[in-house]
């Protein structure tokens, strides 16, 4: 009986441990840091529950950005850089996720997506009353599957 209550104990133990474990390594996903303004941006969008919450905070930011192939599938790796309109760059990161929420002050921006060697650009005027959303649309490359990475 001492055997069968070990292994019960131990069952439970483990599903705890995957419960507890499983949101925190979602979570991990999430990036936040400040732009040279020293505002606040979040990168994230892996997986259905991060992209919706990523989509729901989009409210409380002046940009947004999505990055995803033509098709319409997300993708990650991609370099992000963003410029006032003096030319100062504001940001300049790597996303690994396909969705980036950026907190920038009212004004003209130029935003630059690289995705694998090929760049696109976006002019923005950011207001205080009206979030801005972009979308940069990347040709999927051969032999890769739409919403993974790239097979080596």
């Amino acid at each position: 009986m001492n055997g069968c209550l070990l292994g019960r104990v131990l069952t439970f133990g483990i599903a705890v441990a995957v419960t507890v474990s499983t949101p925190y390594a979602a979570a991990q996903s999430v990036r936040e840091g400040r732009t040279a303004q020293d505002r606040r941006y979040i990168a994230g969008g892996i997986g259905l529950e991060e992209s919706e919450q990523m989509k729901a905070m989009a409210r409380g930011f002046p940009l947004s950005l999505t990055v995803a192939e033509k098709s319409g599938a997300y993708l990650a790796d991609t370099h992000i850089k963003i410029q006032d309109a003096t030319g100062r760059v504001v940001l300049d990161t790597q996303l690994d996720s396909p969705l980036l929420l950026v907190d920038l002050a009212p004004g003209k921006y130029s935003v630059e997506a690289t995705f694998q060697g090929k760049t696109q650009r976006r002019n923005v005027d950011l207001t205080a009353s009206q979030p801005t959303k972009i979308s940069f649309g990347f040709d999927a490359p051969a032999g890769r599957e739409p919403g993974n990475a790239p097979k080596n």
